[in-house]
């Protein structure tokens, strides 16, 4: 199996090195491949690059954030020989919460990658591009649009942007109008702040819509929220981040569904998929299963 590592430059410069010294030091003697991102899209493009080669099996590691993870999967997306794992070094790393009992630290130790542990991984699309954490719709994207903007002058991690960017977001419009249909259950136009479709457990940081939600279950989890305050944003917060929000069934609406159609009346409308903003208009919203293969650290104890 080809050895491949996708570096994003831009990430966190301490975890690089010591990134780049613990390669040399575990692949000695190995044949390996280091590929450096140059800009937008680069790392797509790349991954895109040894999907179309499928005469050996390819085992990519992903090394930034989620941003370069977008950018990998849509690439590698239903390439039944590339294997991936994720080394978090970015300023976001929400996708890898979502996996109990391995903390950072474990996904950063190369030598666990020994003896991997596969894992088959599903997917969110939304009208042809991936999203392999969360995709959302109203209020979160202002709020993903303002943390984008602030992660470039304050390189911090946690839910601090995400926070930052819903402080500011408060003086936009908190929601709209939409008409739902998940799977074969209509819902009629009604008024949401925002609607969360989550193939992960966590995103924002570290804030938790869907806290059910599986990452190989074949179903996406729901958040549709409903009409709240600027007051009410701010008090429910916490409950947010720790994923009790869903015991207010007046203010949160959960589900499940392999496909939603949202209905905007042919308006454009911004949706945040894992962090990155895209513009579509009735966007369709489904579950790809099992649409890459995941290798994840093997921890020793």
């Amino acid at each position: 199996m080809k050895d491949v590592f996708i570096i994003n430059p831009k990430g966190q410069k301490k975890e690089q090195l010591e990134l780049i010294h613990q390669i040399q030091e575990v692949f000695q003697g190995r044949r390996i491949i280091i590929e450096k991102t140059n800009g937008p899209g680069h790392a797509r493009f790349i991954a895109q690059k040894y999907a179309l080669k499928t005469e050996e099996p390819v085992h990519l590691y992903v090394c930034g954030g989620d941003g370069t993870l977008h950018e990998v999967v849509n690439g590698m997306a239903q390439a039944p020989h590339i294997y991936l794992s994720i080394l978090p070094i970015g300023t976001g790393n929400d996708f890898i919460k979502s996996f109990e009992g391995l903390t950072k630290r474990d996904f950063l130790d190369l030598s666990a990658y020994q003896d991997a542990i596969e894992m088959d991984c599903d997917l969110l699309k939304v009208n042809g591009e991936y999203a392999l954490n969360s995709v959302s719709i109203g209020f979160d994207v202002h709020v993903a649009d303002a943390a984008n903007k602030t992660k470039k002058i304050i390189p911090k991690g946690g839910i601090f942007h995400y926070t930052l960017g819903m402080l500011t977001s408060l003086c936009k419009p908190l929601g709209e109008t939409y008409a739902l249909q998940i799977d074969q259950e209509r819902f009629e136009p009604e008024f949401y702040t925002f609607l969360v479709f989550a193939n992960g457990r966590f995103y924002g940081g570290g804030y938790q819509p869907c806290p059910a939600a599986l990452l190989n279950d074949g179903e996406m989890d729901i958040c549709l929220v409903k009409k709240v305050s600027r007051t009410q944003i701010v008090s429910l917060a916490k409950l947010y981040e720790r994923g009790e929000h869903i015991h207010y069934p007046d203010l949160v609406i959960s589900k499940k569904g392999k496909i939603v159609h949202v209905d905007t009346e042919n308006k454009e409308v911004k949706m945040n998929l894992d962090g990155e903003v895209r513009s579509f208009k009735n966007p369709t919203i489904e579950i790809e299963p099992h649409a890459i293969h995941l290798l994840l650290p093997n921890k020793k104890d």
